[in-house]
């Protein structure tokens, strides 16, 4: 729980550079005009605990929307795991672009960590648990939970200050048809075009979606074709269904880094 809290003298945002090498904390109260916050929770564990840090020290925060700031460690309260900090300064860097999203079939066990967590390294901005006719794997009532705890702890990792949406399960068509004129669509299935020859997205947003490992029926793919998706081959091998997820999102940030 994060519980943030507004002096009377507003905080002036300066400019700044967060230096990559340093670690993160989730603070979500972290805005303009907030200059006090109280962390406590696993973030505050992870501080204490596990970083060592105490009263007097210097950490960074993010939002999960984009602000990360510099604070000082002011107070820990009593015997509890609870501490208040003081924003001296922060900065909001803007989603790079295309926004990514990911609608996906959910592979079993394990490997759906291991797709989130690479996913959101490589900048997805958002997730779609992808419900097919081939689908072995329906998300639990908690999975939406552990999927964002997940994510956090990707977003820590690689220092990415947004934190990726997660939405509610669809089916191919409806995923399909939720994206609007500023958004490409990426269908991942072996009768597409050769990933090399595509050009690069242009528009605002790219939705990529990545079927089971069984593939996309006929009648899924009939209704994909009726949209203006792209079909995109990734080669004649069957491939895993967090390894195209993971292939494409590469593709895409290695292609905007240059």
């Amino acid at each position: 729980m994060f519980i943030a809290q507004v002096s009377e003298d507003r905080l002036r945002t300066r400019s700044m550079r967060y230096p990559i090498s340093e670690s993160m904390f989730y603070c979500p109260g972290l805005s303009p005009g907030v200059d006090r916050a109280t962390v406590d929770g696993e973030e505050a564990r992870h501080i204490l605990t596990s970083r060592r840090l105490k009263v007097g020290d210097a950490i960074w925060l993010f939002d999960g929307r984009g602000t990360v700031g510099r604070a000082t460690i002011v107070a820990r309260e009593g015997r509890t795991r609870t501490l208040r900090v003081q924003v001296h300064e922060r900065e909001f860097i803007p989603l790079a672009r295309p926004h990514v999203e990911l609608a996906c079939a959910l592979p079993k066990g394990d490997r759906q960590a291991v797709l989130l967590d690479m996913a959101t390294q490589l900048g997805m901005t958002g997730f779609r648990p992808l419900l097919c006719e081939r689908s072995i794997v329906r998300p639990g009532p908690q999975a939406a939970r552990r999927w964002q705890r997940i994510c956090l702890e990707a977003c820590k990792q690689s220092r990415r200050p947004h934190l990726p949406a997660i939405h509610a399960e669809l089916t191919p068509a409806q995923t399909v048809a939720l994206a609007g004129s500023d958004c490409t669509v990426w269908v991942a299935d072996q009768k597409g075009m050769p990933l090399p020859g595509r050009p690069l997205p242009e528009k605002e947003q790219l939705l990529i979606v990545v079927g089971p490992e069984g593939g996309f029926t006929d009648a899924e793919m009939t209704s994909i074709a009726e949209s203006e998706a792209q079909v995109i081959s990734l080669g004649t091998g069957v491939l895993r269904v967090e390894t195209a997820a993971i292939a494409l999102l590469s593709h895409i940030m290695l292609a905007h880094s240059f």
